[in-house]
């Protein structure tokens, strides 16, 4: 792509398929991410793929995926799938949304997840994790085997259901709900769906099918009951109005010139329960992956823990999350390394020409953006865990460190709007348990595999927890 040569579509490389199927047969696997990265290996960092006859562009080249991102939303939208499953379930939200209607939901939702109302937000994220460093005291004392992605997956449902709406589930500790139940069916679902080459469903249903069916309702149910008993207290509470309890309130609030209908309401706050439940558990869980195999790592995270905290279990100020830059570079770090979403979904609305590649209009897109988190291009050293590469006084030790690389939160104007809620549950929850525990993996580090359901997360992740004394 460096002289000024046109390339199509059709010149583009391709990794050996099957005939007919083309590439489905080996993307249809539970570790379709780590597909792409051997694709990329044997076929350079753009080529094409085929699903039975549907083409595909796939891209691994950051500045070529930065590009088309910075294009969004007028001239590459998400694929259009994705947004046709979701519509299917009722969910009409930010997520999905294109053109003038996400415009038209970008800057209310925006407001209701800004860092004014996630501080606001911050004391249900302190009692969460106080909740859970409590059960896994109790752990510790029995020298229980954790399975860490399910612990943390209850963590940030519990969160995730009162920040969005102020539903108080205590899925950490175990209380059987049928809300949190309905949840995990959807995940699995969406993906199936997405990545299916015919849409079944639509003329025959399967038990899976119904299952969805039927939690989609109930969620439904639960949601408009919801919406409608936020409206009524706002109406009688009108200090809400300046400091909105949940994300629906702040929503409701912020409402003004969108206008949303009680449909579009309930899509937003679905897209929160979706994004804000997966994503961050499953970067929780790959941290202790690393942080077990790094006790170095833990002591240096206990150490800024011990000197914010003081003598307290956590700070009950939200500012001092600004002050564990240590627990933030370890975040950052599980993000470079074990991306939860390590591909993103694109579609042209019009042909284009980017870097010498014509991109005519309706062209599906797969952006593969960990492979560039994890080469010597951008970064040094880079397969190794080393949270100082993101701490300011510790980059020139570093020859190669590029930041703007990573994807953790989308780019362009069509980043997370929830970034500032996930990066205050990771850090917050990552400088407690190392304060308070030191981690061992039961079992060895390769046997501990990706696995992909529309996010990434750590199969067969078993972790003991021994308290600090």
């Amino acid at each position: 792509m460096l002289d000024n040569k046109i390339i199509k579509i059709k010149d583009l490389k391709s990794p050996k398929g099957a005939f007919l199927l083309g590439h489905l047969p080996q993307f249809n696997t539970y570790n379709k991410h780590q597909v792409l990265e051997r694709w990329v290996e044997e076929s350079g960092d753009l080529f094409k793929i085929n699903f039975v006859g549907k083409e595909f562009v796939v891209s691994a080249n950051p500045d070529f995926n930065n590009k088309m991102l910075r294009m969004r939303p007028e001239t590459f939208k998400r694929f259009s799938k994705i947004e046709e499953v979701l519509k299917e379930m009722g969910v009409d939200g930010v997520f999905n949304a294109e053109g003038t209607t996400w415009k038209r939901h970008r800057k209310p939702i925006a407001e209701a997840l800004s860092v004014k109302h996630v501080k606001a937000f911050y004391p249900i994220i302190l009692d969460k994790t106080k909740t859970i460093l409590e059960k896994f005291k109790k752990y510790a004392e029995v020298e229980h085997v954790v399975d860490v992605q399910k612990e943390f997956m209850a963590f940030t449902i519990d969160i995730t259901t009162e920040v969005a709406f102020g539903y108080k589930l205590d899925t950490i500790n175990n209380s059987s709900n049928d809300f949190q139940k309905h949840l995990e069916v959807i995940f699995p679902m969406i993906n199936k769906r997405v990545t299916a080459p015919f849409p079944i469903w639509r003329y025959f249903k399967s038990k899976k099918d119904m299952v969805l069916d039927n939690s989609l309702k109930s969620i439904e149910n639960v949601i408009y009951d919801v919406i409608n008993k936020a409206k009524r207290r706002i109406e009688k509470q009108p200090k809400l109005k300046e400091q909105p309890s949940n994300f629906l309130e702040a929503l409701l609030v912020e409402n003004g010139e969108a206008n949303f209908s009680d449909e579009e309401i309930y899509g937003n706050v679905f897209t929160m329960l979706l994004a804000g439940e997966d994503t961050t558990s499953n970067t929780l869980s790959w941290a202790i992956f690393y942080l077990a195999q790094h006790p170095e790592i833990v002591n240096k995270v206990r150490e800024e823990a011990i000197e914010v905290y003081k003598n307290e279990v956590l700070s009950s100020v939200y500012d001092d999350i600004e002050l564990l830059k240590y627990a933030n570079a370890v975040a950052q770090e599980t993000m470079r390394l074990k991306p939860t979403t390590p591909q993103l979904y694109l579609e042209s609305n019009e042909h284009i020409i980017i870097e010498n590649v014509s991109i005519p209009k309706g062209t599906s897109i797969i952006l593969q953006n960990k492979v560039a988190q994890t080469q010597e291009n951008y970064f040094s050293n880079p397969n190794t865990f080393t949270p100082e590469r993101w701490l300011l006084n510790e980059c020139p030790m570093h020859e190669k460190h590029s930041p703007n690389v990573m994807r953790a939160f989308g780019g362009g104007a069509r980043y997370c709007p929830g970034m500032h809620l996930a990066k205050s549950e990771m850090i917050v929850l990552i400088s407690a348990l190392c304060k308070h525990f030191n981690f061992k993996l039961e079992v060895k580090p390769e046997e501990i595999k990706e696995r992909f359901e529309f996010t990434m997360y750590p199969e067969n992740l078993k972790v003991t927890f021994k308290a600090v004394e």
